[in-house]
């Protein structure tokens, strides 16, 4: 058995859980260090002021892995404004996504493509999402964006949707991992799983029962867990794949729901037992 001493971060982490309240009555699975692997979990920022993020980060920022600016709102802003929130964000051990922004470009051409990943690389982004839920765009063209983010040091996010832009019709579980497996041979750091048409209307209490749960678990058979990062706009949905995958699922959503993922990953409150057995 090789056993090896705690870190210096390990053991600041472990001084700072004796502090949390109730620590004397129960354990709690506290967070892994980061950078970590897995058990990821990204909120999406709709141009959140300094004040704003510092707010959440002060709270919850030991179980935020990225911050995804949402809808393009970084446009909105100064570059050196993006910046200094990028800038803040990596001082708190926070990477920061662009989000899917990219599907405006998209239609202005190569050279706008390019350019908006070179500006990306000098705003301070670390993830760069592929989306391509609004556009089309063919799979070929997908893994050489893959390609071009990761020559420029960024991570490849891909978003793989189960049907064709314009098509809202019926999922394809094969679409969906034919273009997983070759985004992710292109080098994709991990590839983003749009909910919508599998976790249809999630928030409400009952629509589990029209989810497409076999597309997920066809995914998940196909898919190493660490390369997949599940969006969950609900605590609903947030809970299923909590109790389906362990704490150790990658997930996306508001930062609305930042409190629950960050108690159900570490068990302070119930759900079922067994996610939580290491």
């Amino acid at each position: 058995m090789n056993i090896e001493r705690p870190t210096d971060e390990q053991l600041a982490m472990a001084d700072a859980a004796k502090d949390r309240a109730f620590s004397d009555i129960f354990p709690i699975v506290e967070p892994a260090p980061k950078p970590r692997a897995t058990g990821l979990t990204e909120i999406r920022s709709p141009a959140y002021s300094l004040p704003q993020l510092a707010g959440i980060v002060e709270a919850l920022g030991d179980y935020i892995d990225s911050v995804k600016w949402t809808c393009g709102t970084q446009r909105l802003l100064p570059r050196a404004q993006v910046k200094a929130i990028n800038d803040y964000l990596h001082g708190q051990g926070i990477e920061v996504s662009t989000g899917g922004l990219i599907e405006t470009v998209l239609p202005h051409g190569e050279a706008a493509v390019y350019r908006y990943l070179e500006q990306s690389k000098e705003l301070g982004f670390d993830i760069v999402e592929l989306s391509s839920a609004m556009v089309s765009i063919s799979l070929a063209d997908k893994c050489s964006l893959v390609k071009a983010v990761n020559a420029l040091g960024m991570k490849a996010k891909p978003e793989v949707t189960g049907w064709s832009p314009g098509d809202r019709g019926r999922v394809s579980a094969d679409k969906m991992i034919r273009e997983a497996e070759a985004v992710i041979e292109a080098g994709a750091w991990t590839v983003m799983i749009e909910e919508d048409g599998i976790f249809s209307s999630g928030n409400d209490a009952n629509a589990a029962r029209d989810w497409n749960l076999d597309v997920v678990w066809r995914l998940a058979s196909r898919i190493p867990d660490e390369k997949l990062y599940w969006e969950a706009s609900s605590v609903s949905i947030i809970r299923w794949l909590l109790n389906s995958f362990g704490p150790a699922v990658n997930i996306f959503s508001g930062a609305d729901e930042l409190g629950y993922i960050a108690a159900f990953r570490s068990g302070t409150f119930a759900m079922t037992i067994s996610a939580f057995k290491g």
